[in-house]
């Protein structure tokens, strides 16, 4: 019996992380690409500490099917310490709702990555950056969005 639900557990933690590699759906995947040129995204946690829901903009970069942000502060932001407590989170954007799940990003190599799509995308950070500023330089987290809603006017 425990080596059922061992295999089981298995089985499950497997086709889990497949989904979480899956392209996005059409409706989501069409949604982003009408998003990616926006400057921000309002990010809705919930309180670690509260249970309440916290909405704050952010700067976003769309990139393989996520919505890509970045925490300053070493990662003390408390959206930031939100996600990590609860990894929930909506977007909101251009009449565009998303729901998503957060993954702090920890592999040097994509954080860089990362950091270069920032600083491409946003020339202000760019700037910054030869006086020193570590503003797009933040802690990751890549948001996979697994559905949108579309709010229609009228």
């Amino acid at each position: 019996m425990r080596r059922a639900a061992g295999v089981l557990a298995l089985l499950l933690g497997a086709t889990l992380a497949r989904a979480g590699d899956e392209p996005p759906l059409p409706e989501v995947g069409a949604a982003l690409g009408r998003i990616a040129g926006r400057s921000t995204v309002d990010l809705t946690t919930v309180g670690r500490k509260t249970g309440r829901e916290h909405t704050r903009p952010v700067w976003f970069v769309v990139a393989d099917g996520k919505i890509l942000v970045q925490a300053g502060k070493d990662g003390k932001s408390d959206w930031y310490q939100n996600l990590r407590k609860n990894p929930a989170a909506v977007l909101r954007v251009a009449g565009f709702t998303f729901r998503t799940r957060a993954v702090p990003v920890t592999d040097p190599a994509r954080v860089e990555e990362i950091h270069r799509l920032f600083l491409r995308k946003y020339t202000s950070a760019w700037v910054l950056s030869f006086f020193g500023s570590s503003i797009g330089r933040g802690q990751p987290v890549e948001l996979a969005p697994w559905s949108v809603v579309v709010q229609r006017d009228g």
